[in-house]
Parts: C-alpha cells; structure tokens; sequence
C-alpha cells in the first residue's frame, strides 16, 4: 500500500505541474480523451480528485459531478493543487485493506488507490499531449499501472466510461500504452483539427 500511495501522489503532483503550466490559449483544444477541451478535461480532473478525497473520507461520491464547471479558469490549477494536498492528508493514515466506496463500487483501499492512479496518470497523458508537455509520467508509475490496470477496469465500463483499448502499430512510452489500455490515442488530436 505505502508504494500505491506514493505513485498516487506522485500521479496527482505531476498533474499539478502539467495544469499550472497550461496557457490561456491551450483551454479550447482537443485532448485525446474523446468529448473533452483542456478546460473540461481540467474540470474532470477536479471532479476525479473530489471523488479521490470523498473516497478516503467515506464520503460517498455519486453526487460529485464527472466535470466540475464552476471554477474559473484562472483557478484551475491552484483549485488541483489544493485538492492533491487534501488528498494526501486523507489517504496517508488508510491500509490496504480498509474498505472504501470509490464511484465503481466497494473495494479495498489498495484497489481503489490503484483505480484512482490509474485515472489521473491516463489523463494526465492527455493534458500533457494536448498542450504539447512532456508526456511520459514519473517515477516508473506507468510501469506499475501496466501491471494491474487490465485487472481493475471492469467490462460493465467499455462504452461508458472507458473507450475501447487502442490497437496501435509502433513503439510507444509506457505511460502513451496505458493510454491505449483506456481507449485514449493521440491521433484523436490530429484527426479533430482537421
């Protein structure tokens, strides 16, 4: 657990550099995540770290919106920074095995950290491709989704929440693969400008 803890903070740090350092004229283009700009992407980023802080507090989650909307756009980031430090707060003192509620359903606290990581290094790699950030996530985190992120997304939500996995021709950086694990390909990109 103490190692899936640390890759989630170090998931929600990285995601804090990448929001702070995107640009006004970054907040309308297209990401890889297919439906979502910059701005909501930020704006599910939020919502994704509220569900990650009600997660820990046992707070359930089902009222939390899929994109928050109501934070100006100049308080993006520092709104993402303050919620990665609650986060840490919330999660440092669970054990593996607690039980919490995350959005999918009840789980151990190790599983719904794992779920949790995943989400925001997948989204991560799409704001980072988006405004044109380096892409790969730190720490070796992505290795360690790819270990375990095939097991944690359940079929019930290919279509729903989850894309189908990519199947793309090449070599790509682990963090680009866990993408595609998720549906996510930057050629969504190319495709949408033109």
């Amino acid at each position: 657990m103490a190692r899936q803890r640390q890759d989630y903070f170090d998931a929600l740090g990285w995601v804090t550099q990448l929001m702070t350092a995107v640009q006004t004229r970054h907040l309308d283009a297209r990401t890889p995540c297919e439906n979502f700009d910059v701005r909501s992407l930020m704006g599910h980023l939020i919502g994704t770290a509220h569900r990650g802080l009600a997660t820990a507090r046992r707070v359930p989650t089902q009222d939390i919106p899929h994109v928050i909307t109501s934070v100006p756009d100049a308080e993006l980031a520092p709104t993402y920074a303050t919620l990665s430090t609650s986060i840490r707060e919330a999660w440092s003192p669970l054990a593996g095995a607690d039980a919490v509620i995350p959005p999918w359903g009840p789980c151990t606290a190790l599983e719904a950290a794992r779920g949790f990581t995943v989400e925001t290094i997948t989204h991560g790699w799409d704001l980072a491709v988006a405004t044109g950030q380096p892409s790969d996530a730190p720490n070796g985190i992505a290795d360690r989704c790819l270990s375990y992120a095939a097991a944690i997304i359940p079929d019930r939500l290919r279509g729903v929440s989850y894309d189908a996995p990519v199947v793309a021709a090449g070599t790509f950086s682990t963090t680009e693969q866990l993408a595609h694990l998720l549906g996510h390909k930057r050629a969504r990109i190319a495709h949408d400008s033109q």
